[in-house]
């Protein structure tokens, strides 16, 4: 798929970019976190020009036989709610060797998940009480982005909540309790449940489905959400704070945050017993959840694990017995804390057996086979770091020969900074000058415009006298003429002549 994926992204750059980059990179995640999904995405960050940071994300299933509509869905929602500003943007959708392949945008950030994990591993940290300010955080911070995506508006939306595994889990009811080993008092409590939820009429909202730690990234201060493959408006919106909690509980019982105790016991320290994390836990979900009662919170509960069961049917067509056992348990303790019943948490932790000598021999020499695999691994990844050194090393030597390289440019630059101010210092100098001849310019037509007007006036007068002198002559001649045809004139000129 990477071949095909890089050629449609080099042949169609404009659909991603606004200047076509120089190179690009293609980095494929399969099966994220060690997951056994069988039905999970693969994805491929899109690098260019060799940033740090990948700008373009795809995404397409690691099965071809996949159910292809979840990536369709995700890249609709994607398209829907594109100016929320807090998810990615789509940018395309196409087969691609029978397979959906949706492009989107990178959001760059740290998932609340990585956050706390550092933080516990950087400070060393081995109790709930040390990072409970880190926690009520992170849940009154979820709780506002939960609620502005619940209540995006997609009314052109086609609702279909009978495709979400919540929707499934209710009307596979029957089919999932008969995998867990419930009481029968304890059945009936559920099957209760799940019938009051069925009667229940609840807004519709924009559900994620999938609301982790892992899917809530942290970047300066804001956070935002990614993978929306489940994501749909539904009723059955009080699943995004369930699966919130539990997983951030998960998280904090995997970190060994609970001193140690079963996960069964800690669900119910989290949940049920310590009062700072009980009280931030029902805050947060009348937040989140219209109408909440803190009598409610267990009875939410229990449906979630039965559709986290559901979940687990839909994305792996297999069922973990370890999982199925946990889940089985979980439902106990909420469905005893439901009714009030004492929750005996004894019979959850882990029981010592007594080994033979024989058996300790072999199960010491399978722990020496371990470490010596370990030992092994170890002096592999030596290996791998004293190369990585190397190269890091031979970088460094690079760099500072491109240090050099630039500074010889950046001095050169400063050289035609100072030519350019001269030049433009010049430029000015010429520009005033010119300013100065157009005002001479300006100056000297206004002159001869008046010259010109006096030459047309004194004109106009010159031909005013011509025609004077004209009208003159013409008199003169007249009365000449008239002075010849008198007698008196002729006699004298006559006598004149004698």
């Amino acid at each position: 798929m990477i071949p095909q994926i890089k050629n449609y992204v080099e042949t169609n750059w404009n659909r991603f970019f606004e200047i076509k980059p120089s190179t690009l990179q293609f980095l494929l995640l399969s099966n994220p976190q060690g997951k056994k999904i069988t039905h999970g995405k693969c994805t491929v960050l899109i690098f260019k020009n060799h940033e740090a940071k990948p700008t373009l994300v795809a995404k397409f299933l690691r099965d071809r036989k996949g159910r292809q509509e979840k990536i369709v869905s995700e890249y609709k929602i994607l398209d829907k709610i594109s100016g929320w500003g807090q998810a990615p943007q789509p940018f395309d959708l196409l087969r691609i060797n029978n397979r959906y392949v949706s492009f989107e945008e990178f959001k760059p950030g740290i998932s609340l998940k990585s956050r706390l994990q550092r933080t516990v591993n950087k400070l060393s940290l081995n109790n709930l009480e040390d990072v409970i300010d880190h926690v009520r955080s992170d849940f009154r911070n979820t709780g506002v982005l939960l609620n502005r995506f619940a209540n995006i508006e997609i009314p052109i939306l086609e609702i279909d909540d009978n495709s979400n595994y919540a929707h499934k889990a209710l009307e596979n009811y029957s089919e999932l309790t008969s995998l867990l080993s419930l009481s029968d008092n304890n059945r009936k409590i559920l099957n209760k449940l799940v019938e009051v939820d069925k009667e229940t009429d609840q807004p519709t909202k924009m559900v994620h489905f999938d609301l982790t730690p892992s899917n809530i990234l942290v970047d300066k201060g804001e956070l935002n959400l990614i993978d929306f493959e489940f994501s749909i408006p539904s009723k059955s919106y009080f699943l995004d704070p369930l699966r919130f909690s539990f997983y951030y509980f998960y998280l904090l019982y995997e970190l060994n945050l609970f001193r140690g105790l079963s996960c069964e016991a800690s669900f119910y320290h989290f949940f049920a017993e310590n009062e700072i994390t009980q009280s931030m836990v029902h805050e947060f979900f009348e937040a989140t959840i219209e109408g909440y009662r803190q009598e409610s919170f267990f009875s939410y509960m229990s449906l979630f694990l039965l559709s986290n069961l559901q979940l687990q049917l839909d994305e792996t067509d297999f069922i973990n017995d370890d999982f199925v056992v946990q889940t089985n348990n979980l439902l106990t303790i909420s469905l005893d804390v439901l009714q009030n019943n004492e929750v005996n948490l004894a019979v959850y932790e882990s029981k010592v057996v007594e080994m033979t000598n024989e058996e300790v021999r072999i199960e010491y020499g399978k722990c020496q086979n371990v470490i010596a695999n370990y030992e092994a691994a170890i002096q592999e990844k030596d290996q791998q770091l004293a190369q990585n050194l190397e190269y890091i090393e031979h970088c460094h030597k690079v760099v500072a020969e491109k240090d050099k390289e630039l500074l010889k440019n950046t001095e050169y630059i400063e050289q035609c900074h100072a030519t350019i101010t001269e030049k433009d210092g010049q430029l000015e100098e010429n520009n005033r000058y010119i300013s100065l001849c157009h005002d001479s310019l300006k100056e000297k037509d206004e002159h001869l415009a008046v010259l010109q007007e006096n030459i047309s006036q004194k004109e106009q007068t010159l031909a005013d006298l011509k025609a004077q002198l004209v009208q003159h002559e013409q008199l003169i001649t007249s009365l000449q003429e008239k002075l010849n045809q008198n007698p008196f004139v002729r006699a004298f000129q006559e006598f004149r002549k004698r």
